[in-house]
């Protein structure tokens, strides 16, 4: 019996997806405040947006964080244009520094019809979009697309 406890303790559990995207916001908002802006998390069930921001200069804005604990896909649908809604897109592991990949909604929109267009070019489904890891490391970092 003790040799099968071992077994189970070596298995690596997987992360909870509810940790891991509260871990990406509080992540996104600590940036934030670093660089001087005002965060507030809408906190609802199922919110379309997770951080109300203000810019230093008093200017409003949205933020829809996706937060990644592992070297993946992101996951993400286009939405209807909403005026001054931004993407961060978090890598939060359990042993490495945090990684961010600013988007604006357009960009996002862009990324997710290219990833649509492979999808439908390979005949595969296009039920599962997003962005590839490879394709968001260009925006590691952008926070100068955020309002000042």
């Amino acid at each position: 019996m003790v040799a099968g406890r071992a077994v189970k303790l070596m298995k690596k559990e997987r992360r909870s997806s509810h940790r891991t995207q509260w871990t990406a916001q509080f992540a996104v908002a600590s940036e934030l405040c670093k660089r001087g802006y005002e965060v507030a998390f809408t906190m609802g069930n199922h919110p379309s947006v997770d951080l109300m921001v203000h810019s230093p200069n008093q200017e409003a804005f949205l933020i829809d964080v996706k937060g990644l604990y592992k070297k993946n896909y992101w996951a993400i649908s286009t939405k209807k244009e909403k005026p001054n809604l931004f993407y961060v897109l978090a890598f939060v592991p359990d042993h490495d520094h945090n990684r961010y990949f600013i988007l604006t909604q357009a960009q996002v929109n862009s990324e997710v019809e290219a990833d649509i267009a492979v999808a439908r070019s390979r005949n595969a489904s296009e039920n599962f979009t997003g962005i590839t890891w490879k394709r968001a490391e260009q925006y590691e970092g952008a926070w100068q697309v955020l309002p000042k």
